[in-house]
């Protein structure tokens, strides 16, 4: 009977010993918030697949989570403010606003949990490194194939251009915006009329460039800063039958590309939006590790043409997933 009770208790403190071990390993696995701008965005797919495979090539638990819409601020706050309650190991996050996260990445990083911050700024510098695409740069680059293109049409550098933002405000837009604008002054034959702001509402791009160009019939560039507005301004332009202007778009969301291959855009400066998801973890893991990291990274950005889309060129940024997914089996 003693020997029974002593094979029962060993049986018992074996599996109380097995269950705190599987405890410790579940709890041991460090966890890394994921925050992106909208969850409707295919843009923000992408980046969101990139962040979720480095979770599984690192061994990291990623919690991924976005407000619906790009102009939610403050659902995003609400998000980041819940990932802090939390005490992950990190917190990636790109930002709306450049105001809207100040205060909450102050206090994440004052209870010690590092933040990096992706594809658009903050207005603080309590943040461990921040990873994106030189926003001044996809601007100035916009204007420089904008300048090309209406050369080629006019055999000198001049004629009626528009911009088209998503959001004023939007750290990442603003800094395209001000390098177009930049870049187009540069040529005082080159009319740049007052920048058009979507305000952040879904399909409201189509009737501002409808009415651009209903209202401007000598108008012979557009440039749009987001996909958002690169989208609706292909639609918009196919729904009027317009292919003769000269069209600049970023990012590289399915309407852009069909608008690339069908004529109704010259050029898609595209993000890789992929690599700054992957290397959002990458860099928490990083931080958590304590290796010292540089303040900013560049992730790129790839110029487009309809002669790269037919090439297969651009596969790193138009297909990512199946890209990387064969350069990683590859090693």
């Amino acid at each position: 009977m003693n020997l029974l009770r002593l094979m029962l208790t060993v049986f018992f403190l074996a599996l109380v010993v097995i269950g705190c071990g599987q405890g410790e390993s579940e709890e041991s696995k460090t966890k890394i918030y994921f925050i992106a701008k909208a969850s409707e965005s295919e843009f923000w797919q992408v980046v969101m697949d990139g962040a979720r495979t480095a979770g599984i090539d690192l061994d990291v638990e990623v919690e991924v989570q976005a407000p619906m819409s790009e102009s939610d601020t403050d659902r995003q706050i609400s998000i980041f403010n819940n990932a802090t309650l939390t005490k992950p190991a990190a917190i990636v996050v790109a930002p709306l606003l450049g105001d809207s996260l100040v205060g909450p990445i102050e206090k994440a990083v004052g209870k010690g949990i590092p933040v990096i911050i992706i594809d658009s700024a903050a207005h603080t510098d309590a943040y461990t490194s921040f990873l994106a695409s030189d926003n001044t740069r996809i601007g100035t680059t916009a204007g420089e194939k904008m300048v090309e293109l209406l050369t080629d049409e006019n055999g000198k550098v001049g004629g009626k251009v528009a911009g088209i933002t998503f959001l004023s405000g939007g750290a990442s837009l603003e800094k395209r915006k001000n390098g177009f604008t930049e870049e187009i002054a540069k040529y005082p034959d080159i009319e740049l009329l007052e920048f058009q702001d979507a305000q952040g509402r879904q399909a409201a791009t189509i009737s501002i460039v409808k009415n651009l160009v209903i209202g401007n019939p000598d108008l012979q560039g557009i440039f749009a800063n987001n996909q958002p507005t690169g989208e609706e301004t292909v639609q918009a332009l196919d729904s009027l039958g317009r292919k003769d202007l000269a069209v600049v778009v970023v990012d590289s969301g399915a309407e852009e590309i069909r608008g690339l291959r069908e004529g109704y855009v010259d050029y898609v400066i595209a993000q890789r939006a992929w690599a700054m998801g992957y290397m959002g973890i990458e860099y928490a893991l990083k931080a958590v590790s304590g290796e010292q990291l540089d303040k900013y990274v560049d992730t790129g950005i790839l110029v487009i043409d309809k002669a790269m889309l037919e090439s297969g060129a651009a596969n790193e940024v138009l297909d990512p997933v199946e890209y990387y997914r064969k350069k990683r089996e590859k090693k």
